[in-house]
């Protein structure tokens, strides 16, 4: 079933150059773009003398070990290894598949970014979300890899940066 899904949904997208470029930015190049922005933000914050700069680096850090180990200890496989499929993109790496650590990473950032300016944040969780999906698109994801990954990831950004 999820390979005949997934057959479609690849089918679709390498249909139209169009649909081929979208997937290559959000997949290649916009998680760059989180994490240079990410960057600037924790320059802004430094060089501002911004009390904020503390909890927006430990965070992330804090989620990224959190879920990394869980990744490590379930070490589930990914979708081209479980079914037999060839992802979008060429992927050698086995197992780790959930949770998501792109999708993770880019909404933990994106969750910090909303506690120093919403505006920003808004922006920056939607490029995870995009994250998110072209994971799944790619065929290196499942969609709870993405999902766990994301919600994980927003759980403990609001928890730690706004309770």
């Amino acid at each position: 079933m999820y390979k005949q899904r997934y057959d479609k949904v690849k089918t679709w997208i390498l249909a139209k150059k169009r649909r081929q470029v979208l997937l290559a930015f959000i997949y290649k190049y916009l998680p760059y773009s989180v994490f240079a922005g990410y960057a600037l933000l924790l320059a802004y914050l430094f060089f501002t003398k911004d009390g904020r700069l503390f909890i927006c680096i430990a965070v992330p850090l804090f989620m990224f070990a959190t879920l990394s180990a869980v990744r490590h200890f379930l070490d589930l496989e990914r979708p081209y290894e479980k079914y037999d499929i060839t992802p979008i993109y060429k992927k050698d790496t086995k197992g780790h598949s959930f949770p998501s650590r792109h999708t993770a990473s880019a909404a933990v950032i994106g969750a910090t970014f909303l506690y120093v300016s919403t505006p920003l944040g808004a922006v920056f969780l939607t490029i995870a979300l995009l994250i998110a999906l072209s994971r799944i698109a790619a065929g290196v994801h499942f969609p709870r890899d993405a999902a766990a990954g994301f919600l994980y990831a927003l759980l403990c950004g609001l928890v730690y940066l706004f309770f």
